[in-house]
């Protein structure tokens, strides 16, 4: 192979990784809802998973967990969103939408307790979308700071917990924590 094909083939892919790069970097996204609220959320959820094998082998129950600012005529709140998520038919067992309590995370071994309660379904559309078929949508209020705190942590570690005391832990499956310190600097 020649001298000048081998730097055409290097310069493409180090193009094509730079370019991989800079799709994958957390944004915030701003939509105006029907309902007048302003709604900013990350691009993606974090996606943590579970093995639920007393369900089936293969079966994972999902948890997506984002930031949600809403903004109604200036009056900013904010939520964690969760959708809970599964590979199989939720009916048979584990946290329902009704036995959902608290969501706990443990931002660098400190616990976070945030009561869950379902989200607004009032809002024209959710605010982030799942792959697995989600059999809860939960949200749990709160401060722009736990949401900073959780984004500068070097370890969140997430349980649900069930109004029985039933705790499932979820674990890192996809995305990063990090990219939440974004929100709140939407323009």
């Amino acid at each position: 192979m020649n001298i000048r094909r081998l730097q055409s083939i290097v310069t493409v892919s180090v193009a094509t990784v730079c370019l991989a790069g800079c799709a994958t970097e957390a944004s915030v996204t701003s939509r105006l809802d029907s309902s007048g609220y302003t709604i900013a959320t990350m691009g993606d959820a974090i996606v943590l998973s579970r093995p639920t094998p007393q369900l089936a082998a293969a079966a994972r129950d999902y948890a997506y967990v984002g930031p949600v600012e809403i903004n109604h005529m200036g009056k900013l709140e904010h939520y964690l969103w969760v959708g809970l998520a599964s590979t199989v038919d939720r009916k048979f067992d584990s946290i329902s939408p009704d036995t959902a309590e608290d969501l706990v995370l443990l931002v660098d071994g400190q616990p976070m307790l945030l009561p869950l309660k379902k989200w607004n379904t009032s809002l024209d559309q959710m605010p982030y979308s799942t792959i697995a078929p989600m059999y809860a949508t939960l949200s749990a209020h709160a401060s722009l700071d736990q949401i900073k705190r959780i984004a500068s942590s070097t370890s969140v570690e997430v349980h649900i917990v069930a109004s029985d005391g039933t705790v499932a832990h979820y674990r890192m499956w996809q995305g990063d924590f990090p990219s939440w310190s974004l929100l709140g600097k939407v323009e």
